[in-house]
């Protein structure tokens, strides 16, 4: 009689392991709420007090953390140029832009221009990297615009997104006058 309870009991763990498994995996979050009207009015004044001191100590922490990310984008902000991509990479990869219009300053997605694409071989303009440029013409990114790359190699992997002036990668360089994205392993 003995074995059959721990088969069960076995059982039982297994499947609630898998299910928390399950339920890591796609990151879903479960609470369960009190009945307020329950709840004494002290309690409810000591974690409202409470709460108010950690929002307080965490907004503290978030803009010394917002600061010291953006503090060396001030020279980026203001710079607009051609973009030059290097693949380091072992794999095909596409490259996606999405540019902001010209003095929009609005996030809504009526406000960016129609996305564009590059294609690179694994390693393709891997030493000094390719000036990118449209079949119209050249191509300048500014502050805003929004670069993703991709692997075609079905390995699912990507790299970004980053926008520039925003994000550490691309990088500027006030010489060429020009944005570098270097994607590598």
């Amino acid at each position: 009689m003995k074995p059959l309870i721990y088969r069960h009991a076995v059982l039982a763990a297994a499947c609630l392991g898998l299910l928390l498994l399950a339920v890591g995996c796609y990151e879903l979050k479960v609470s369960f709420e009190g009945d307020q009207s329950s709840e004494s009015q002290s309690n409810t004044n000591s974690e409202s007090a409470i709460a108010s001191t950690l929002d307080t100590s965490v907004a503290t922490s978030q803009k010394k953390s917002l600061f010291a990310y953006h503090q060396g984008s001030t020279i980026k902000a203001a710079s607009q140029g051609s973009l030059r991509m290097s693949n380091q990479t072992e794999q095909p990869v596409r490259l996606a832009l999405l540019a902001r219009k010209a003095g929009v300053k609005s996030n809504s997605q009526e406000n960016y221009a129609v996305p564009a694409h590059w294609d690179f071989a694994p390693g393709e303009g891997s030493e000094k990297g390719l000036i990118l440029s449209l079949p119209n013409g050249s191509i300048k990114i500014e502050k805003g615009d929004v670069l993703v790359a991709f692997a075609q190699d079905g390995s699912r992997r990507y790299w970004g997104p980053y926008v520039v002036g925003e994000t550490p990668a691309p990088v500027w360089n006030p010489q060429k006058k020009e944005w570098e994205l270097i994607l590598d392993q």
